[in-house]
């Protein structure tokens, strides 16, 4: 059964897309499944990504990607070089909404379409810059391919096999990660605009964007100056990737799970013996453990493992193709899956929206034809008034300035979320429960007796917001948490499905307090069945999603990403479509709720691959580093560095790093030109490697020549004098690198804040950058419980019924251990 299809929230906004690159692509196709007008802007040969694979050879109309990520989109041809085109294009940009571009700072104006000066004519207008390094700061016009900027934002590091090089991870990420940061950054300021009347200028770095999602390696090196690296497939026995039967599964236990992973294998005494229990920085643990999961898992089928797992609540997963996905019944039942008809590619497949609000997952439309609606456009242009002056202008305020948000998410995916939403000015009230504190506190690791207040991972995640430790199993805790909801915005949970409505919080219940409420619910997979009754963590739900199905060193098994991929994805576009029902509120007036599938939302992070598939275009899978489109395309070791300590999760020293990598990528046969002409070997300087197809067939020789070469060097050396030349090409950056890295530093990444009981430390800078509208000083995260008087005497408490909600441990301000 399809879901319903309601007017699209954003129908009657109009988005020109400036953009020629992934990340603005990506973002605002899903603004046009939302319904807003958008209208992508061409040059005469296309956007380049209709030469991009997965595509139909000699067809541009057929690109897989370039079918994706402009689903639903008019296509208009603008001459750049042509007065009256220029003349077009500026009084498109006057009347819309929303601009989203994606070239080197400067760009535009050099082409007679200057956005500051348009901005300022039209002062409500949103104008989102998405570029590989801002729009500031020394490297501000360096270039950056897919393979370079997912080398520049420490991902790329943390990605692979300790004794092998870093790995490039499946299609875009980088771009796509920057894309749903343009998308809710882009939603949140067509909010405030709305408000106030103010638009403003997004500035947002694809290296930012993935600089501020390396889970516990940032905070880290943020605060202990320890590094983060590869470890692998498994960095722990119940985190990682198995050999199966009949291919591979995928586990991804938290401390709360270990216990069901050994019910699973059928060792239930593992869970008591200390050997086993707790497996971080527990290599012979880990060994032993990994040996009877191995066992297990290779007497039974992908299958046979997941439906057992199921019914003892362990957290395996399966690891499916894109083909595999596309016949997955739970998805088609919810209709994810959308068939579109395109003259060129044929009947293909396109996700829908990865969340619903109230049920609707957008439209979906095939992707244009080049300039398929020049004229439709131009004749709407001529035939529209001019746009009308704003006249409904108030004061300037942060963007979520006013709003309240009652956070009850735990670990990684929903506290991510609920930090856009604080640091865009919103008063979030992050709730955990006095004997139930959030997972990454660290509770009981360490001598320190509080160091629930200094775990760097739970801080830097959930800094700018408000603390509380609320029992919601007590009834006088749901009672007050019931008071608190009257005069909340928006309630967000990422808890087990059905967990809040057997509280007695389900979204029903929320409404009849306050109908103007959005609840915002982060299940694993769906909210309902079969896929509500499994449990799923950041790594599961990338193996679900097909990704960790694509990516892997060429000729061997699939491979988990660095982090814990789902959650920063997920909790990045749960900020925008808590930003999007916001928007939707102030016309309706009401509260909805919205559901973001954390694995739907991977799923679109590889859409071109689910559009080749269902069309029949052959597509690469697990080849490395390296690309079907450029050669050399390779990642480079260089000059060792002085040594980096790596640490674990806690920060616990685990050795010494040396190693430094560069990656290079010669997109063009202008590139390799260029790249031949800068390392001056003659045996680079060979006729047959003036084309593509050439180098592929020398690749190998290709690859070895740049290793000799890279090897005398650092990465930035190499890196700069390739820029300079126009090669695509940069350093891959660990965790620890990024935080001593200049043009981060240049551009005020890490500023400082001082936590009471962690005291002074660096934390980063919000990725959405908005350069008019005022964001508050950071603020350090909240200590456990540190807010419960406050906000509970906002609500209406006196001070004798907070001290009786202490004195029965409803409250606290120390976790009360079981």
């Amino acid at each position: 059964m399809m879901p319903p299809v309601i007017d699209g929230i954003l129908t009657g906004r109009r988005v020109v897309d400036l953009s020629d690159e992934v990340s603005g692509a990506f973002a605002t196709r899903w603004l046009a499944m939302l319904g807003a007008d958008v209208v992508k802007v061409e040059p005469p040969e296309g956007d380049p990504a209709r030469y991009a694979g997965p595509r139909l050879p000699g067809d541009i109309e057929g690109s897989a990607l370039f079918a994706y990520l402009n689903a639903g989109k008019r296509s208009v041809v603008v001459d750049p070089g042509d007065e009256a085109d220029a003349t077009r294009l500026v009084r498109l940009i006057g009347g819309a909404d929303l601009v989203v571009e994606t070239s080197t700072p400067g760009a535009w104006a050099a082409r007679g379409v200057d956005l500051e000066t348009l901005r300022r004519e039209h002062p409500a207008l949103v104008i989102c810059s998405v570029t590989p390094f801002g729009q500031d700061g020394p490297r501000a016009a360096w270039r950056a391919t897919p393979l370079a900027a997912f080398a520049s934002g420490g991902q790329m590091m943390m990605c692979g096999d300790p004794d092998k090089p870093p790995l490039l991870t499946a299609g875009r990420q980088a771009h796509y990660q920057a894309g749903l940061h343009a998308f809710s950054a882009s939603l949140t300021a067509l909010f405030a605009a709305g408000r106030d009347g103010h638009g403003d200028h997004l500035d947002i770095s694809v290296q930012e964007a993935q600089a501020a999602s390396l889970e516990a390696g940032g905070p880290i090196a943020m605060v202990r100056g320890f590094d983060s690296e590869r470890t692998g497939n498994q960095n722990r026995a119940v985190w990682g990737i198995y050999p199966c039967a009949d291919g591979f599964v995928g586990v991804a236990a938290m401390a709360r799970q270990t216990g069901s992973v050994y019910r699973c294998i059928g060792h239930p005494e593992l869970a008591e013996s200390p050997l086993f229990t707790d497996l971080i920085g527990n290599p012979a643990g880990n060994e032993a453990a990994a040996a009877l999961i191995t066992e297990w898992t290779m007497e039974r089928t992908a299958q046979e493992i997941f439906e057992e797992s199921q019914g003892q609540r362990a957290p395996f997963s399966l690891i499916p193709s894109p083909r595999e996905l596309l016949d997955w019944e739970p998805l088609r039942k919810r209709g994810f899956w959308r068939e579109v008809e395109h003259p060129s590619l044929g009947g293909h497949t396109l996700p829908s929206l990865p969340f619903t609000i109230d049920g609707d997952r957008g439209s979906v439309e095939r992707a244009p034809l080049l300039g398929e609606h020049t004229a439709e456009v131009w004749r709407e242009l001529d035939a529209a008034a001019e746009p009308r002056p704003d006249t409904h202008r108030g004061a300037v305020r942060a963007p979520l300035d006013g709003i309240r948000v009652l956070d009850l998410t735990q670990v990684w995916a929903g506290p991510y979320a609920t930090r856009f939403l604080a640091d865009m000015g919103a008063d979030v009230i992050h709730i955990e429960g006095p004997g139930f504190p959030d997972a990454v506190r660290g509770i009981g690791r360490g001598p320190d007796p509080r160091s629930f207040n200094k775990a760097p991972y739970f801080n830097e995640y959930n800094r700018n917001k408000r603390g509380m430790a609320l029992d919601l199993r007590r009834p006088e805790g749901i009672a007050a948490f019931r008071e608190l909801v009257k005069t909340a915005d928006v309630v967000i949970e990422n808890w087990s499905v059905g967990v809040a409505e057997r509280l007695g919080i389900g979204f029903d219940d929320l409404r009849a307090l306050n109908p103007r409420v959005v609840f915002v619910q982060m299940p694993g997979f769906a909210q309902d069945a079969p896929e509500s009754e499994r449990i799923g963590f950041g790594p599961t739900i990338e193996q679900m999603g097909g990704l960790v199905h694509l990516q892997g060193y060429e000729g061997e098994g699939p491979h988990k990403s660095g982090i814990s991929y789902g959650d920063p994805t997920a909790g990045i576009t749960a900020a925008g479509a808590t930003a999007l029902t916001l928007l939707r509120r102030e016309e309706t007036g009401e509260g909805s709720r919205v559901v973001v599938a954390q694995r739907d939302n991977i799923i679109s992070l590889a859409g071109e691959f689910m559009v080749a598939e269902s069309a029949g275009i052959p597509y690469p899978v697990r080849q490395g580093s390296r690309s079907p489109d450029s050669v050399p395309h390779g990642v480079y070791r260089t000059c060792d560095d002085d040594g980096r300590q790596q640490a674990d999760i806690l920060g616990n020293v685990i050795g010494e790093f040396h190693q430094t990598w560069v990656v290079i990528d010669c997109d063009s046969d202008a590139a390799w030109r260029a790249l031949v002409s800068v390392v001056g070997d003659s045996r680079l300087d060979r006729p047959e490697y003036a084309t593509l197809a050439g180098r592929r067939a020398a690749e190998e020789d290709i690859d070895a020549v740049l290793g000799e070469w890279a090897a005398t060097r650092t990465p930035l050396e190499v890196a700069e004098v390739l820029q300079a030349a126009g090669v695509s090409a940069h350093p891959v950056m660990s965790p620890l690198m990024l935080v001593r890295d200049a043009h981060l530093e240049a551009r005020g990444y890490f500023p400082t804040v001082t936590h009471p009981e962690a005291g002074e430390h660096r934390t980063s800078r919000p990725v959405w950058r908005f350069l008019d509208r005022p964001l508050a000083p950071i603020r350090p995260a909240p200590c456990f419980g540190e807010h419960n008087r406050a906000v509970l005497t906002e609500a209406g408490y006196t001070a004798a019924q907070v001290d009786a909600l202490e004195a029965l441990g409803v409250i606290a301000d120390v976790p009360l251990r079981a």
